[in-house]
């Protein structure tokens, strides 16, 4: 299994090559043929954290704002615009992925992602001037400008889109990946605000007519379901033993999570069929990024608590390590024992 390690100077190098000669640089990097886990730890991670760093230290100078309008003195929501960000470079390369195979391009979630963030290099550091009073505005948002041609650029290099296509695919991936954006950011915000003031228990937010969720509404539940495991709290009994129904809720947790897990994969593999709608490719990108919070989800959404999940894991996962140690340890191993067959398949 590949595991790439940082290199300040390989990374130094892309994006050197992205604002000098991107043209040239782009076709080198797809002879590299790069994993998207190489591409993260080489580009993508790099230039992010360095762009955060840098808007937040002008931020706290100027007191200006910088990814998604986060702001120095908000260090909650500069952190979920830094994750976002980082986020919005696998949902983006997940779209123009996906409709590469429509417009008649070639399906390569690896060199769509690489060709995301290296298009994505130059609105990451103009952003790092969006806090400067007047000029940094217009810095941020012409640099943000120049990475969209730069990507335009890039699609039929990684993704090999024809010319006749190439305007549709990219038209249609970017107010795709426009809307997600906008919802997410929007969402991040409700729940930033909500989580600094009491509320009453949350409802679940409508369905359409069918009883179907859409792409927006499963966004929603993916941040209601967050935010109510957020404020989860549990005080673990003094003896460090695990009882049995929480082992046998967290055993049943994992097996509805495959299931679910199992279903959204299906329904994202169908969505290359020709006769997919837009219907039906908006509801598979919403049904794609529930995969990442399914486990969530799942313990949420019977009404568990997901701190008490988390720490049940914790707690088996020490025991299948140490098997003895301590009476507690025995206890919980004893345990794992009985529900291993229903925890293995799936807790890895």
């Amino acid at each position: 299994m590949e595991n790439p390690t940082f290199d300040p100077n390989v990374t130094v190098r892309w994006v050197r090559g992205v604002l000098q000669e991107p043209d040239a640089t782009a076709r080198a990097y797809r002879d590299t043929t790069a994993s998207w886990k190489a591409t993260f730890v080489h580009v993508t991670l790099p230039v992010y954290v360095a762009a955060f760093v840098g808007g937040w230290i002008l931020s706290w100078l100027f007191g200006g704002t910088f990814m998604l309008g986060a702001m120095a003195g908000a260090p909650l929501f500069a952190l979920l615009a830094l994750a976002w960000n980082l986020a919005l470079m696998f949902v983006a390369a997940f779209i123009f992925d996906f409709f590469a195979g429509m417009f008649e391009g070639r399906r390569d979630f690896d060199a769509a992602f690489a060709a995301i963030s290296l298009a994505a290099v130059p609105a990451a550091l103009g952003g790092v001037l969006g806090p400067l009073p007047w000029i940094g505005g217009f810095i941020a948002l012409a640099a943000g400008i120049y990475s969209l041609v730069l990507l335009y650029r890039f699609v039929p290099v990684f993704l090999a889109v024809p010319e006749p296509k190439r305007v549709v695919h990219f038209v249609v991936s970017l107010i795709v990946a426009f809307l997600v954006n906008l919802v997410v950011s929007g969402i991040l915000a409700a729940v930033l605000v909500s989580s600094t003031v009491d509320h009453p228990d949350r409802e679940a937010p409508a369905t359409s007519g069918d009883g179907s969720y859409g792409m927006f509404d499963r966004l929603e539940r993916q941040a209601d379901f967050a935010a109510q495991a957020a404020e989860d709290r549990y005080e673990p009994p003094a003896n460090g033993r695990l009882a049995e129904d929480q082992v046998a809720a967290y055993a049943r947790n994992l097996e509805r999570t495959a299931e679910l897990r199992e279903r959204l994969s299906a329904k994202y593999e169908n969505l290359d069929e020709e006769s997919a709608s837009i219907s039906d490719i908006f509801s598979g990108v919403g049904d794609a990024m529930r995969l990442g919070t399914a486990e969530m989800e799942v313990v949420k959404g019977a009404g568990g608590n997901w701190a008490e999940h988390q720490w049940v894991k914790s707690q088996l996962e020490t025991a299948r390590v140490q098997r003895d140690g301590s009476a507690a340890i025995e206890h919980n191993y004893a345990l794992f024992l009985e529900y291993r067959d229903r925890i293995e398949p799936y807790d890895r």
